[in-house]
């Protein structure tokens, strides 16, 4: 999986605070068939900001966690 790929799948699973304003990653959000292939997002975007190919400020703008 490519990150731009993991990027785009993690969209799907952001969620919306409803007491502060904040956004998060919810993966109950997401069906128990899909889960295995968001983690592997989530695993492949995490090696991609430990190994400074994408910052984590970047990381959740791309994925709308930014307000």
């Amino acid at each position: 999986m490519e990150l731009d790929e993991a990027i785009n799948l993690l969209k799907n699973a952001v969620k919306d605070n409803g007491t502060n304003d904040s956004r998060h990653l919810d993966l109950t959000l997401v069906s128990a068939e899909e889960r295995p292939k968001y983690e592997k997002a989530l695993m492949v975007s995490k090696l991609a900001i430990l190994t400074g190919k994408i910052s984590q400020d970047e990381f959740n703008g791309r994925i709308h966690l930014n307000n």
